[in-house]
């Protein structure tokens, strides 16, 4: 799904103020209640202090709860990140065993922070989480990978060297 258009002056905005009331003034008062999600990712969601949905959220989560597909692209800080994670996190507490999904990310750095997004909406939830990136142990992480954690984060190029070089995919295959 595609953002509205943005005007020159909306990409201008500077203040936390600002842009609160754009976020809500987008969300056409739908709570995430009125999403779909589970009631568990509702109270995560308030206790994080999430209060409206962002629009990237509105527009994304309810659809792939049906089942479609989507692309949702929107500028940074838009919520883009809690969108993927929420839907993730809903589905997983349906189906707690073994690797539930791969997130692949372009950089080590991204990877930690979408560790650290899983990590706090799904504190509830126990989640075992595997980042797996280049510069790090790829001992350690063959052996975290095959204590099939319920999230694996990676770097492209460290996914490819470990399915090349280790039997790792073998065991999920």
């Amino acid at each position: 799904m595609l953002p509205v258009p943005q005007t020159q002056e909306s990409h201008q905005r500077s203040t936390a103020d600002d842009r609160e009331d754009f976020d809500e003034a987008a969300t056409d008062g739908r709570t995430f209640d009125d999403l779909g999600l589970a009631e568990w990712v509702v109270s995560t969601c308030r206790e994080l202090g999430m209060r409206m949905p962002r629009h990237v959220q509105q527009r994304c989560i309810p659809p792939v709860l049906e089942g479609r597909q989507v692309f949702g692209i929107d500028e940074t800080g838009s919520g883009k990140m809690a969108a993927f994670a929420l839907l993730i996190l809903h589905r997983l507490a349906e189906h707690t065993f073994g690797v539930f999904a791969l997130v692949v990310t372009p950089t080590r750095k991204l990877a930690f922070q979408l560790a650290e997004q899983f990590n706090a909406l799904g504190s509830t939830m126990h989640l075992r989480i595997t980042v797996v990136i280049g510069g790090k142990d790829m001992l350690k992480q063959a052996k975290d990978l095959v204590a099939r954690p319920h999230l694996d984060i990676a770097t492209p190029g460290r996914i490819h060297v470990l399915r090349r070089d280790t039997l790792i995919f073998l065991l999920f295959s």
